[in-house]
């Protein structure tokens, strides 16, 4: 008896300018971490960062399933004006500048690894890097623009009977 097969699913909906911005700049900084990784010579730094990429790789997933989700409660071009997506936004800042911190970090280990072939001061900057790695995509938001408003509680009066 043939197998039925399920139907494949559906590419994702493409992201608005506002959202896919954010997935952009992280998938950027990615590759570049990647890149900078490729070109070190020293086998075992190589590796030690070959696993941090990995981990990046993942929380570069998170990003994108994070912008979707703000993308669902809000599409934009330029800006949110929605509180929840507010604080997605603000996550996204979160973790777009710990992807650049990360790949400063990685060329920090590069120039090390070029200039000490020991590692003398390598290993630091890995667990710096590795600790550093595990925490991008779920990073507390920044402080939001505006707080969000308090609902006026409305005031009960007994009536003199």
């Amino acid at each position: 008896m043939p197998r039925l097969r399920s139907a494949p699913e559906p590419p994702p909906a493409p992201l608005s300018r506002y959202w896919n911005g954010y997935v952009s700049d992280c998938a950027d900084q990615v590759q570049r971490f990647h890149r900078i990784t490729a070109v070190i010579g020293a086998a075992q730094v190589r590796g030690w960062l070959g696993e941090i990429g990995k981990r990046l790789d993942t929380e570069l997933e998170a990003v994108r399933r994070l912008a979707t989700v703000g993308d669902s409660i809000e599409p934009a071009r330029f800006r949110v004006t929605e509180p929840p997506a507010k604080r997605i936004a603000g996550r996204l800042r979160s973790a777009r500048a710990s992807f650049k911190d990360a790949v400063d970090r990685a060329a920090e280990i590069a120039e090390q690894a070029v200039l000490d072939p020991t590692h003398g001061d390598v290993r630091a900057h890995l667990e710096v890097l590795g600790a550093q790695a595990g925490q991008l995509a779920i990073a507390a938001p920044v402080d939001e623009e505006e707080p969000e408003p308090e609902v006026p509680r409305r005031r009960w009066r007994r009536t003199a009977s």
